[in-house]
């Protein structure tokens, strides 16, 4: 959690036990108001805990758990600002003498009245924070997934760049080796016309001495 979430429940949770310390007295013991701030933050954190199970039953248990101890700690103390302030006050009257036990019992009746609406309220809020949570989770979930996709059709768009770049450097590369194959065949053929030039040639220079000896024999004779 959030430093300053963590602060705030930390606040507030400071502030019911001090307000409930203050109300108290000084006519009750330490020890007596120990006990008594004890036992009404247990109650309540019971109370709470068990409004927040009821409200997760039927949710995804993810969503149930990610809200679970903010809530809990958050709620425990605002309802105690709410009930256990003022029955600390009472109880406070009713140590000194100023306050009646049927005037006490009437005031936790009401205490508890009050306690059970905000439980009921709370029972809402909780399951409606719940949907908000399981949605935030799926909403992360599809968007890891959308992620995945995107670099996943990324690599696969690179391996096909690539594996364009290099098909067309092959044909770049046969292209010029055919290139070259033709230049050698052009070659090849102008050397045999040069060597079937030159052996008419001599052939031809052949006949020629040949046919001057000929003569020249004739005219000897």
């Amino acid at each position: 959690m959030n430093i300053f979430i963590v602060l705030f429940i930390l606040l507030i949770n400071i502030i019911n036990i001090f307000a409930m310390y203050k109300l108290l007295g000084k006519d009750i013991g330490k020890k007596e108001k120990i006990i008594f701030i004890a036992v009404g933050v247990a109650v309540m954190y019971m109370l709470v805990s068990a409004v927040y199970w009821l409200s997760s039953i039927g949710m995804d248990q993810n969503a149930a758990d990610a809200g679970r101890d903010f809530i809990t700690f958050t709620f425990v103390p605002v309802n105690g600002l709410c009930v256990l302030t003022f029955l600390s006050s009472s109880y406070k009257k009713y140590k000194a003498g100023h306050l009646k036990p049927n005037i006490l019992r009437n005031r936790c009746v009401v205490l508890v009245a009050v306690l059970v609406i905000l439980l009921i309220v709370e029972f809402f809020y909780f399951k409606n924070i719940q949907n908000n949570a399981l949605e935030m989770v799926r909403d992360n979930t599809t968007n890891n997934i959308e992620e995945n996709l995107t670099q996943e059709n990324t690599q696969v768009n690179n391996e096909n760049s690539n594996n364009t770049s290099i098909e067309n450097q092959l044909e770049n590369e046969m292209s010029i080796n055919s290139e070259q194959t033709n230049t050698s065949s052009e070659n090849v053929e102008k050397i045999e016309n040069v060597t079937s030039t030159n052996a008419e040639i001599i052939n031809s220079t052949t006949v020629d001495s040949s046919v001057n000896t000929t003569v020249e024999n004739n005219v000897l004779q």
